[in-house]
This record gives structure tokens, C-alpha cells and sequence, in this order.
């Protein structure tokens, strides 16, 4: 299967997976979906990029032009491939099995019908699909994680300037660049009191969940790391930014996200690292950034925040309980299988995401959904498992740990989100989401 996928073709060697990968991360990172024709769907290129590489790769191993790797190069390094290749497709079997069968009951038993974006659920969990498995299939050396690391500093720095560009406005920035990102949600940054920062993402509760996943790599390095003290500088500089950029959404989610991977990590490195008076110094400097950082965001944040804490006069959180309520009645109709997809006879308006995956699919479609985050978690652990910080080496097998340590707090964030949001409906966000996802079910059985 690892052969046929994406060890043959145009990325027949790791350099081509990688430059496919890192196209696919800044395609996700910075630009909007595209309108190739007011009659057709909007298209990503990140969706052009997997779907176009798969497809060259399959006509040329139909055609057998190009060959894979040989055997003895495979045995070499693949391993960790291979395993991960089997646990990627067992989730995904299992969850499309579950879609399959939740639709067929709602056809025959509840009088539902299957239409075309119905259909297009099974393309959703393709495109998910092949991205983690091309991640997974990249031999991650040292040279290919500086490269990524490169990549996404350079995505991350863009949408920084563009972040603080939206909410100073400079040169009018509002006006003529962020109508590109925003297509939808632009009113909730130009109109809205007060305005809420979208950087290159469409809804700013998007652009502040990929904030908070963003500031988990900042702050694993930062607690777990022995850093020099320029690294540490460099690195408690990039958590407030990244801080910052979250506040400036007004997210209430994600701030709930914030504190809550915050807290995971601060207590993880409490009783995990070796240095404990540093630590303990860290995470108080952390806690009196973000104290520093909250306080000092203006008053319509802080009674924006402060809404959220009165649910009889929050109209937005009246407003997840009303579309969630909904979905519940037709949960407790049919709990085991659910409704099917039902996109054209159902709202897709749900505001939490396990309402509406239970809503569609049952609970056991609900479990077998959890599992696609929660398996590339018991591979993150596995890796961290012979973490010892006062035995860490700087390297390969020291980045892919604290790359690991960071996927498991992202994942909590996520985790958190899809209570008033969801990950998985959200194209450009999920896609960022399945690359993490493939690199960590690629260190799973590998030993350095």
C-alpha cells in the first residue's frame, strides 16, 4: 500500500515528498479556497496539490513507467512507515464504514435519501487520507525537519504581519487584502465592536485555534528543551506573539484552549523535567505573560469575555445552545446509527461537532470519529514514553519527542474546539491538522 500511495512517481524521493508537503502546508497555512467558476465549488490548492500527486502517481503505476523504490532501500527506513500505514488505514476504514452504514439505515428505515454532498463526505475523508499518509511517508532527518521548521516560520511570520496589519488597519489593509481571506466572516473584523483579527483564515475562531496550536510547539520547546538563554528569549518572544494573535480573535474557545493546554503542559513539565527550579520559573513567567497580555487587551475584549460567563445574556452562547438542541432531538430519535450525512435535509449548523457527527452517524460513529484524533495520540505517547530531560541530546530524536509532546497538548486543543466549533468540516484547518497528524504516526515505530 505504502508503495502504490506515495513511494512511486513524482514522489518516488523524499526530497519531491517533502517540497509536496511543504506546498501543501503553506497552501493551508495562507490562502483562502478559490473560485475557478461561479457555477463550479470552490477549490483549494492544497485539495489540486494531494489529489493532483495521488492521481499522476496512479496513472504512472497503472502505466508502469516509473518504479518504486527498490526493496533493499525500502527495508532500510520504512518500517515506521508501515505500521503507521496500517493503524492510518484501520481508522479510516472504520470511520468510512460507519458513514457507509449510518446512511444506508436512514435510507431504508428513517425514509433519508443520499444526495451528491452526501457523496462528497467519502472525497473529505480521502483528501484527510492522503495527506497523512504523505506525511507519514517522508524519512524525517534532521535536514527535512529544519526544512518544515523553515516553512512554517515563514507561513507563521506572514500571518503575523497580516494579523497586527488587520487590527492597526495599516495602509488600509482591510480594504483591499483581507476581503481575499475573509469571504464570509469579514463584517466580524471591519464592522464588528470589538473587531476580531481573521489573519489568513476566513473565521477568526479558526484563526485563533491554529494560534493556540501553533503556540504549543513555542511553548513545549520553551519548558522541555534546555535551551541557552537566546533560545529561551527567542522562544518566550514567539509564545507572545502567538499569545497575542490568539487575544486579538476574541475567540472565547479558543482562550478556553489556551488555558487549558497551558495548564496541561505547565503541570507536565512540572513532573516530567529534570531542572525543576527553571521550570518553575518558566511557568511563572508564562503565567504573568499571559496575565500581562489579557489584562492589557482593550475593554471590549475583557466584556466580550466576560459575556461569555453570563449564559442568560450571552446571545452567541444562546445561540450554540438553540443549534445544538436541535441535533440532540434527532440523537435521542436514532442513537446508535444516527441520520446519515443528510447535507441537503438537515442543517449543517450544528456548533459542536460531536452533536453533529452523533447527529449523522450514531455514537458509533461518534467513537470511530474520536479515534482518528485519539490514535495519533497513543502513537505521540509512545514516543514520549523514554523522555528523560536530564538525558536529552539536541537532534533528530530529541525534536521528533517535543514534537510528539506538542501534538498531544494540539490535540487537546482541538479536542476543546470542536465543543462550540469543529476541526474536522473545516477544510483548511484539517488539513494542517492530518500533516501533523502523519508525521507523528511516522516517528511511532521508529527508534531514533
Amino acid at each position: 500500500m505504502e508503495k502504490l500511495l506515495w513511494n512511486t512517481g513524482i514522489t518516488n524521493t523524499n526530497q519531491n515528498k517533502l517540497l509536496l508537503i511543504c506546498g501543501i502546508l503553506l497552501s493551508a497555512m495562507l490562502l483562502p479556497s478559490l473560485e475557478i467558476h461561479k457555477s463550479l465549488p470552490r477549490v483549494r490548492l492544497d485539495d489540486a496539490l494531494i489529489f493532483g500527486a495521488f492521481g499522476i502517481n496512479l496513472l504512472l503505476w497503472l502505466t508502469r513507467r516509473f518504479r518504486t523504490y527498490p526493496s533493499y532501500a525500502l527495508e532500510s527506513y520504512n518500517e515506521g512507515e508501515r505500521r503507521g500505514m496500517r493503524a492510518v488505514t484501520k481508522v479510516f476504514l472504520l470511520l468510512l464504514a460507519s458513514i457507509i452504514i449510518s446512511n444506508l439505515f436512514a435510507v431504508i428505515f428513517l425514509a433519508g435519501s443520499v444526495g451528491v454532498r452526501d457523496v462528497m463526505e467519502g472525497v473529505t475523508l480521502a483528501k484527510y487520507y492522503l495527506a497523512i499518509t504523505l506525511a507519514l511517508s517522508l524519512n524525517l532527518r534532521q535536514g527535512e525537519f529544519n526544512v518544515l521548521r523553515n516553512t512554517f516560520l515563514v507561513g507563521l511570520g506572514f500571518i503575523l504581519l497580516l494579523s497586527w496589519g488587520q487590527f492597526l488597519n495599516l495602509a488600509n489593509v482591510n480594504a483591499w487584502l483581507t476581503p481575499f481571506f475573509a469571504q464570509s466572516h469579514l463584517d466580524n473584523l471591519v464592522n464588528a465592536n470589538p473587531p476580531r483579527v481573521l489573519g489568513t483564515f476566513d473565521n477568526p475562531n479558526v484563526m485563533g485555534i491554529v494560534s493556540v496550536m501553533m503556540m504549543t510547539l513555542f511553548v513545549t520547546w520553551f519548558y522541555f528543551r534546555n535551551n541557552d538563554r537566546l533560545q529561551a528569549v527567542i522562544l518566550f518572544i514567539m509564545i507572545g506573539l502567538t499569545l497575542k494573535q490568539t487575544f486579538m480573535t476574541i475567540s472565547r474557545t479558543a482562550l478556553l484552549a489556551t488555558a487549558t493546554v497551558l495548564t496541561f503542559l505547565s503541570v507536565w513539565a512540572f513532573f516530567k523535567v529534570y531542572w525543576k527550579k527553571r521550570v518553575i520559573l518558566k511557568i511563572g513567567v508564562l503565567f504573568l505573560l499571559t496575565l500581562t497580555l489579557f489584562f492589557t487587551s482593550p475593554r471590549d475584549f475583557v466584556s466580550r469575555m466576560n459575556e461569555a460567563t453570563d449564559l442568560e445574556k450571552s446571545t452567541s452562547a444562546q445561540g450554540h445552545f438553540m443549534r445544538m438542541g436541535s441535533a440532540f432531538e434527532f440523537i435521542q430519535q436514532s442513537p446508535i446509527l444516527g441520520w446519515g450525512t443528510a447535507k441537503d435535509t438537515m442543517t449543517t449548523l450544528v456548533d459542536n461537532e460531536y452533536a453533529l457527527v452523533t447527529r449523522r452517524y450514531g455514537v458509533i460513529g461518534l467513537a470511530f470519529y474520536l479515534w482518528l484524533f485519539i490514535r495519533p495520540v497513543k502513537a505521540a505517547l509512545r514516543r514520549i514514553r523514554f523522555f528523560h530531560s536530564y538525558a536529552s541530546e539536541p537532534g533528530i530524536r530529541e525534536d521528533k519527542t517535543l514534537f510528539s509532546i506538542a501534538f498531544v497538548a494540539a490535540t487537546l486543543a482541538i479536542i476543546v474546539y470542536n465543543i462550540t466549533a469543529g476541526a474536522f468540516y473545516n477544510l483548511q484547518l484539517m488539513t494542517l491538522i492530518a500533516l501533523y497528524m502523519g508525521l507523528i504516526y511516522r516517528t511511532e515505530g521508529e527508534s531514533d
